[in-house]
């Protein structure tokens, strides 16, 4: 009896043994074969795989032409995209290069182009609505520029880029023409430098302005109540009514005016032409408007009429003074200068242009003259720490820029 039950247990150790031994083996059979295949596709990886072309950028009608016909391409998903047209290639998976097994799907997504709205009709809307309207819009506020209108109320919107309804791209910007109002009836004020205190202010009387305070200042290149310059400063348009302030010579005697007061005045520098590039002869530095309702009075000094022109508008040749200026010394040709360029907007008529250096110590206009639109001019301005030049057409502000 014992030796039976001897036997049965050598036979089921055997069994299991055996049981081991096949699984074992076909584990390293299979081991084997997966090794194989891996080293073969290691060692062989250029065989039957597919390189993946690069699809970016192309039209998905293109991309249809080029890809290999072992591969698949799918539009995986679409989006908005402001630097690819519609239809074109974003992004891919895999990447360009990318080796593949034949059948392999390469995944794209396509451009649905610029997202676009609908720009907002902005006229006639205060700036507040604008910015309301704007950022509703997904959109932006962009250039400005203030003109006269009879129509439109100051501050409020006459005109806009691009126009209202028009499909426009997403986070673009929207130009703007904000109204001034109507425009006031105005008279140029001529250059009373240099004349006397009496005769200058009989002729401001005689041109419907009013007359203000008269300060006085030493200059012992003047004679005592000759006119040094006028705030508003010559040739500023104003309406009839307006006040002039006066400052003259008090000669070699202490004058009344002080610093303060002397930063009101605008003083014109006319020795030099600063114009270098203009389509006007490179000798004209100045040019006003000439007025029919203002007295007719003989030329100033230092200036000589030379010829008429069109448009109501006389020629102006600046000679040199006698004097020098008298809140600033002329400007030395050693002194550093800054070119400061200006091209003329585009347009139908001439019109008067304005250079005013704003310095610490005051205002300064060092150009004046009336050009044509597209005409490019270019002013030497000293450079004066913390100032700038404030560009002014038909003496309303357009442009302000730094000089240091």
């Amino acid at each position: 009896m014992s030796k039976k039950k001897s036997s049965d247990s050598c036979l089921g150790v055997m069994l299991k043994m055996t049981i081991l031994l096949v699984i074992l083996a076909a584990i390293l059979v299979g081991g084997g074969i997966f090794a194989y295949q891996k080293l073969n596709e290691f060692f062989n990886r250029s065989g039957g795989n597919v390189l993946v072309p690069d699809f970016r950028g192309r039209h998905t009608s293109e991309v249809m032409k080029l890809k290999p016909s072992n591969i698949e391409v799918v539009t995986r998903d679409q989006k908005y995209d402001d630097r690819q047209p519609k239809g074109y290639v974003i992004a891919q998976y895999p990447d360009p290069g990318t080796l593949v097994k034949p059948g392999k799907q390469v995944l794209i997504t396509v451009s649905l182009g610029l997202q676009k709205v609908n720009v907002p009709n902005l006229i006639g809307k205060s700036m507040r609505e604008v910015d309301v309207a704007l950022m509703n819009s997904q959109l932006i506020l962009g250039n400005s520029a203030y003109v006269f209108s009879d129509k439109i109320s100051p501050d409020r919107i006459v005109g806009q880029s691009p126009l209202s309804s028009e499909e426009y791209g997403v986070n673009k910007n929207v130009d703007l023409l904000i109204s001034l109002g109507k425009k006031p009836e105005t008279l140029p004020l001529p250059n009373l430098t240099g004349i006397n205190l009496d005769v200058a202010k009989e002729r401001i009387k005689s041109w419907g302005f009013n007359i203000g305070r008269t300060y006085s200042k030493p200059d012992s290149n003047r004679a005592k109540y000759q006119v040094i310059s006028t705030s508003p400063s010559p040739y500023s348009h104003l309406r009839k009514g307006e006040v002039i302030n006066i400052l003259v010579s008090s000669g070699s005697d202490a004058g009344t005016a002080t610093a303060e007061d002397i930063k009101k005045f605008e003083f014109n520098i006319v020795s030099s032409p600063k114009v270098v590039e203009t389509s006007k002869p490179a000798n004209v530095t100045a040019t006003i408007p000439v007025n029919s309702e203002l007295p007719k009075k003989e030329p100033e000094k230092p200036a000589t009429v030379v010829e008429s022109k069109p448009k109501e508008t006389a020629e102006i040749v600046a000679k040199p003074v006698t004097t020098p200026a008298v809140s600033q010394p002329q400007p030395q040709s050693n002194k550093p200068t800054k070119d400061v360029i200006y091209v003329m907007p585009d347009g139908f008529m001439p019109k008067e242009v304005k250079f005013i250096h704003i310095k610490p110590d005051g205002r300064e206009q060092i150009y004046s003259g009336t050009h044509k639109p597209l005409d490019s001019i270019k002013v030497k301005v000293p450079i004066v720490p913390n100032s700038k030049i404030q560009i002014y057409i038909n003496d309303v502000p357009v442009e302000e820029r730094k000089i240091d």
